[in-house]
């Protein structure tokens, strides 16, 4: 089943470019106000608003508050459009919870890059329940994730993805590597600054990391120094006292095919980055849950950039 995209406008001729521009991949339903597109929520499973700020009776941000003040429509992600954008408005929006701000000119001006905006505004939702804290976590990590995304290149949005992970999931050290042929390159390590700068061929003959590249999933250890459990570099984590540990795979997937996989990864696809996550502060099972999947999913878009390279 397409994913469907709500869009809200009282111009018809917006809607026709909008269909136009997004109507191949993905299921369009049309409100000319905001009633009409409260009755469509209730009646429909939405993927993804797009709303004009503009409208007669409730306006777009008059809408956009009411929709994160509901407890099931707040994690819908909510695009604001304008044809006469101001820096005001903008900031307002993002303020009320906005996913992003788009100026209407930019459907026929930037036609790429406002498909890769929608894919990745459905890549990094995440539908799962979570604790207060985790949810604004989330909702955090994926803003700044989506700011870096616009302006960087493969190598400074995963920096800056590690960065945002040290602050916002309280993580003591990073390591990002990416895989060819099985061979692993660093791209960063950063954290503990005691903690030794391993290279490749330091990666290479751990036990967990040849596990890892057999079953190509997440893991999760709460003992990552333990004799018997996964975990990488298990003397210095013992000796700086990070008993947790996360490992997650990056696949050769972009965010448009894993769209149109069902946001899923397709049995068989290889990996092109192995991330660990350390910590002195063991992860709940929910905590792993929301990282992976924001991991796995910004994965699908740092693949579509590292093609670039």
């Amino acid at each position: 089943m397409k994913y469907r995209v709500l869009v809200i406008d009282d111009d018809k001729m917006t809607h026709l470019v909008v269909k136009n521009l997004l109507g191949d991949d993905y299921q369009i339903l049309q409100a000319f106000d905001t009633q009409e597109a409260v009755n469509i929520l209730a009646e429909e499973k939405v993927n993804l608003i797009l709303s004009d700020i503009h409208m007669p009776g409730v306006d777009g941000l008059e809408f956009l508050e009411s929709m994160m003040a509901d407890s099931e429509k707040r994690n819908i992600p909510v695009l604001i459009m304008t044809g006469q954008p101001t820096v005001e408005k903008e900031k307002a929006a993002l303020n009320l919870g906005a996913a992003d701000f788009i100026r209407k000119e930019q459907f026929k001006t930037e036609r790429d890059q406002i498909l890769e905006l929608v894919q990745a505004k459905l890549v990094t939702t995440i539908e799962m329940e979570l604790p207060a804290h985790l949810q604004f976590n989330k909702k955090e990590f994926v803003k700044r994730l989506m700011d870096e995304v616009h302006m960087g290149d493969f190598f400074q949005v995963a920096r800056r993805l590690s960065e945002m992970s040290l602050n916002i999931f309280d993580i003591d050290h990073i390591y990002f590597w990416t895989i060819h042929q099985g061979d692993p390159r660093m791209v960063h390590a950063m954290g503990v600054k005691e903690l030794h700068q391993y290279g490749p061929d330091d990666l290479l003959p751990e036990p967990t990391y040849k596990t890892f590249l057999k079953e190509k999933k997440p893991y999760v250890c709460n003992h990552a120094f333990g004799d018997d459990d996964k975990g990488i570099f298990k003397e210095d984590s013992k000796k700086l006292n990070l008993p947790a540990e996360i490992g997650i795979p990056l696949y050769k997937l972009t965010d448009k095919q894993f769209l149109k996989a069902g946001r899923k990864i397709p049995p068989g696809t290889d990996l092109f980055a192995y991330i660990v996550l350390k910590r002195n502060k063991l992860f709940s099972t929910k905590e792993f849950k929301l990282i992976t999947s924001l991991y796995v999913q910004a994965g699908t878009i740092l693949w579509r950039m590292y093609q670039k390279i």
